[in-house]
C-alpha cells in the first residue's frame, strides 16, 4: 500500500500542510524540478528547510534521515510538504510525466549526496498477460482412451476434474489426478491417455505472454490446485454459459487468475508449524478420525456442530484444525466431498439424479443441482450427458 506525505509516519521527516501560504512560498526562492527517475543514484541534501509540491502528474518522494538505501522510505506527494533540513530525498516519477516545485530561502546550499547502491522503483506492471482464448472444451474420456499426441504454438492448460489422466510430455511421462493441472508450453509435443477407469477433464488453449521466470515454473511438473484455484477455474466456466462480453472479459481474468495462484504455490513458504512434536501428533490424529468420521457418514446431513459434538471439539478449534491441516473449513470439506461422490456415482450410471441427492443427504434435487452446477460450473444431468 502506497503511503503519503499526508500520512503519519511522514512527520519524522517533515511537516504538510493544506494551502501554500503557510508555507510562504512566494517569499522564497522557487524552482521547478521535472522529475523522470527510475533509478536514482544520489539523494539532495539541504541547509535550510525545503518546501515542495507536486505541480504536475504524481510523484513519489524518497526521503531518508541517513544516505544509506535501506533506509529510504517512499511516499506519493500528497498536498504542500516542508522538508526539515538535513534531510536526504530525490524523487521517482509514477506517472509519464511529472514535476514538482522546490521552494526554499535564498542563499540555500543544496549538495548531491551519491551513493554505492542504485536505488530502483519497480512499478507494479504485468508479467503474465492472456492475449487470445484460443479454445476450451470439456472431455469426458471412458477406459483405455488414447491420443497420439500433438505440439502447437499456444499455451495449453489441462484440468483434472475425476479420474486419472496419463500424459507424456516429450517423452516424460506423468500422471495427472483429480484436482491436479498441468501445462504444455509452446510447441511442447504431449500425449494423451486413460488407464482402468473414466477420465474428465477440462482444457484450455491460450495465447499468453509471460516471463521466462514464470514460464519455466509452470513447465513439465503437475500440480494440485487449491481451493482458490478451483474457484477461479469454476467461474472461467460459469462465465462461459453467460455470453456477455463482461463474462467473456471475466473468463481471461479468471484464467490469469488460475494461472498466478499456481506460480504462487511453486514459492518456498513457512508454514506455521504446531508448537510440538506431541501437538502435532495429537492433530494428524485427531484430522485423520475426523475424515474418517466424516467419509463413513457422509449419506448423513453432517453439520459442523455434529462434528464439534462427537469429538468434543469447540467450533473455533476445528475451523482452526482443519484451516492448518486441510487448509479449507469443515462445512467446505464436508460439501466439496459429498459433490465429489456425486461424481463418481453418475459415472457409475446405476442411480437416477434423484436418487443420487437422496442418498448423499442433500435437501432436494433442485439443492443438488444447484450446489453441482456452483462447484463444477456444469448440471448434473449435462455431466451425466457427457459421460462416454
Amino acid at each position: 500500500m502506497f503511503r503519503k506525505t499526508s500520512s503519519v509516519e511522514f512527520l519524522r521527516y517533515g511537516d504538510v500542510y493544506s494551502e501554500p501560504e503557510a508555507l510562504c512560498f512566494d517569499s522564497k526562492t522557487r524552482y521547478s524540478l521535472p522529475v523522470q527517475n527510475q533509478d536514482l543514484i544520489f539523494l539532495y541534501q539541504a541547509d535550510q528547510d525545503v518546501c515542495l509540491y507536486c505541480s504536475s502528474g504524481i510523484t513519489l518522494l524518497v526521503v531518508s534521515e541517513e544516505l544509506k538505501p535501506e533506509t529510504f522510505r517512499n511516499f506519493v506527494i500528497h498536498r504542500y510538504i516542508r522538508l526539515r533540513k538535513g534531510m536526504y530525498f530525490n524523487f521517482i516519477s509514477l506517472s509519464d510525466k511529472a514535476a514538482v516545485t522546490l521552494a526554499f530561502p535564498e542563499g540555500t546550499k543544496i549538495h548531491s549526496c551519491f551513493f554505492e547502491q542504485e536505488y530502483h522503483y519497480a512499478h507494479i506492471v504485468p508479467r503474465l498477460h492472456i492475449r487470445d482464448l484460443i479454445a476450451y472444451y470439456y472431455n469426458v474420456r471412458s477406459a483405455n482412451y488414447n491420443f497420439a499426441g500433438e505440439k502447437n504454438q499456444f499455451w495449453e492448460l489441462t484440468y483434472v476434474d475425476s479420474g486419472t489422466l496419463i500424459t507424456e510430455i516429450e517423452g516424460v511421462r506423468y500422471a495427472v489426478e483429480e484436482n491436479q493441472c498441468i501445462f504444455y508450453a509452446p510447441d511442447q509435443f504431449h500425449t494423451q491417455a486413460t488407464e482402468d477407469g473414466l477420465c474428465s477433464y477440462l482444457t484450455v488453449v491460450v495465447g499468453m505472454d509471460i516471463i521466462d521466470q514464470y514460464k519455466y515454473r509452470l513447465m513439465n511438473r503437475v500440480f494440485t490446485c487449491d481451493r482458490d484455484t478451483r474457484k477461479a477455474i469454476e467461474m472461467f466456466v460459469a462465465s462461459d454459459s453467460k455470453l456477455s462480453i463482461y463474462d467473456r472479459e471475466m473468463m481471461i481474468l479468471s484464467l490469469e487468475r488460475t494461472i498466478l495462484n499456481i506460480l504462487k504455490s511453486t514459492e518456498v513458504i513457512t508454514e506455521k508449524a504446531a508448537s510440538t512434536p506431541m501437538q502435532q501428533k495429537f492433530e494428524n490424529e485427531m484430522i485423520e478420525q475426523i475424515v474418517l468420521y466424516i467419509n463413513e457418514n457422509i449419506s448423513e446431513p453432517l453439520s459442523v456442530e455434529d462434528l464439534c459434538d462427537h469429538f468434543t471439539l469447540s467450533r473455533s478449534s476445528l475451523q482452526a484444525l482443519f484451516r492448518q491441516n486441510l487448509n479449507t473449513a469443515p462445512k467446505e470439506y464436508i460439501s466439496s466431498l459429498k459433490l465429489k461422490k456425486s461424481q463418481a456415482l453418475i459415472r457409475e450410471s446405476k442411480y437416477t439424479i434423484s436418487e443420487i441427492a437422496s442418498m448423499l443427504g442433500f435437501s432436494s434435487i433442485h439443492y443438488f443441482s444447484r450446489k453441482f452446477k456452483s462447484e463444477f460450473g456444469i448440471s448434473p444431468s449435462e455431466y451425466a450427458n457427457k459421460i462416454i
